[in-house]
């Protein structure tokens, strides 16, 4: 069975792209370095057209008014400049009713833009440009461990890490400078979420928050990430002891939300200079003998094992499904069988 993979890796060479959804122009250069929030393409989208009917504003047929024509499509107009004129006995001008471009012509109807949207693209991370993607944007990447997330905010940014204590609800924030990226535990007070605002919190990486504050931990203007999604869900320990190895460091946060087609999701990442390379695995992958993996449900929910037998046939359990179903051998060591539907591949 193909499942998803949420990497929790030490060290990593990480690598996103960035696109515009339309051609643009790309604002970096190869090796720069970039921060949270820095642009790295922009485009310009028409907004608002006008239709202009030039053969009925001439009094002309349609193959009359193309010989009128005296702009051409890509040209830039002010107010009150001739597109049209006709030199018969009663000369007439067809002048643009507003400032605008030419984007189309045809058959007497000319197609004027009068106001266009800039659109860009941004960095996610800390990293450098590894790449150009010409009129697109870019391949930023860096080194450093990387851990991803059930639940974001959609927003991103980055600021030095400062673990509190994670066994005990966020309720408090005191002796802390802004700037800061904390990790607590779980999120259950709304309150708490206008105490980060006015200490001028970077971000917030949670084990989980409770599901009535998802709208108020979209509304503020820092990123929040939920490491395990919607509950009141301690840390896995995995997790929590690479956040604690990197205390202290500066992070890039990415709450994006989830999407199961480009395998974008939530994530950390912490930038570091050496280590090990850990194996590169895609963002879904075949549920494999020895995959490290967290249960997404029954009685061992949330707990890390491997996978030590994938069963041949498809097997029973009590709620009376049967099921596609892997021996994961837990932490404890204890051995229990998990329907592979209900496994993550983490590592």
């Amino acid at each position: 069975m193909i499942v998803d993979v949420f990497r929790t890796a030490k060290y990593l060479k990480i690598a996103r792209v960035y696109k515009l959804p339309l051609p643009g122009r790309v604002l970096v250069k190869e090796g720069m370095k970039l921060n949270p929030g820095d642009i790295i393409a922009e485009a310009e989208i028409l907004s608002q057209v006008v239709m202009l009917d030039i053969a009925k504003g001439l009094g002309l047929s349609v193959e009359e008014t193309k010989a009128c024509l005296i702009r051409e499509v890509d040209e830039n107009l002010e107010e009150g400049d001739v597109i049209a004129q006709c030199e018969k006995t009663l000369p007439r001008l067809f002048r643009a009713p507003l400032d605008g471009k030419i984007i189309s012509y045809h058959k007497g109807q000319m197609a004027l833009a009068t106001s266009t949207t800039k659109i860009a693209v941004h960095s996610k991370m800390i990293g450098k440009v590894e790449a150009i993607i010409p009129e697109y944007g870019g391949v930023i990447s860096t080194l450093g461990t990387l851990i991803q997330g059930m639940w974001g905010n959609g927003l991103a940014g980055k600021g030095k890490i400062n673990i509190l204590d994670t066994s005990k609800s966020l309720s408090r924030l005191e002796n802390l400078s802004s700037g800061q990226v904390i990790v607590g535990g779980n999120l259950s007070d709304a309150e708490f979420l206008t105490k980060c605002q006015e200490k001028e919190v970077a971000g917030l990486i949670l084990p989980s928050i409770t599901p009535d504050l998802e709208q108020a931990s979209k509304a503020v203007p820092f990123p929040i990430i939920s490491i395990h999604g919607f509950g009141k869900i301690p840390f896995s320990e995995d997790i929590l002891a690479l956040l604690r190895s990197r205390d202290g460091s500066v992070i890039s946060v990415n709450a994006c939300e989830r999407d199961r087609i480009s395998g974008e999701r939530p994530e950390i990442i912490i930038p570091a200079d050496e280590g090990n390379l850990d194996k590169e695995l895609s963002f879904r992958k075949k549920l494999e003998v020895g995959d490290r993996v967290r249960m997404l449900s029954g009685k061992a929910v949330h707990q890390t094992g491997k996978v030590v037998e994938i069963f041949n046939s498809e097997q029973p359990f009590e709620n009376g499904l049967i099921l596609p179903t892997a021996l994961v051998k837990l932490q404890s060591l204890e051995k229990i069988k998990v329907p592979q539907s209900n496994l993550l591949v983490i590592g």
